[in-house]
């Protein structure tokens, strides 16, 4: 019996260091995946940073790319715009311009008229003055003067 209890106590013993070893080492390796946890969290923090900043940059320039897209087409539409009215500006201008060289030329043309005019007029008064002068000579010794007067003030 002795030796039965002298073994079981032994077994226990053994049972018990055995439980302690185990115990001891589950803490060791409840501490070791803590710190393995720890680890795996940081570096997925670290990588998710690294993702962000690198989503960040992505998207910096692709906000870059659409801003100069932007730029360029409104840069587009202002040039654009500045040729349409430079060229509507120059047609106004060509039209007015037109319209005072047709208002100069028709002024000129209206004023050579008017010297032809007032040309063939003087020529024809050169031409009936000296006819109208021998009349009214001729009326007047005759008694008809005043009426030719009237007609010779009438054409100058």
């Amino acid at each position: 019996i002795f030796d039965f209890l002298s073994k079981e106590l032994v077994r226990l013993q053994e049972e018990r260091r055995i439980h302690a070893f185990v115990m001891l080492a589950e803490r060791q390796r409840r501490m070791r995946e803590a710190e393995e946890s720890g680890r795996r969290q940081v570096e997925l923090k670290r990588r998710q940073d690294e993702d962000e900043e690198q989503h960040v940059g992505v998207l910096f320039q692709v906000v870059k790319v659409h801003q100069s897209t932007i730029d360029s087409y409104l840069e587009d539409i202002i040039l654009s715009s500045m040729e349409d009215t430079a060229e509507e500006q120059a047609r106004e201008e060509i039209q007015r311009m037109a319209v005072e060289i047709n208002d100069i030329a028709y002024e000129m043309e209206s004023r050579y008229v008017i010297k032809q005019h007032i040309g063939s007029c003087s020529q024809q008064f050169r031409t009936c003055l000296p006819i109208c002068t021998r009349g009214y000579m001729y009326n007047l010794r005759h008694g008809k003067g005043r009426a030719i007067l009237f007609m010779i003030a009438l054409l100058a």
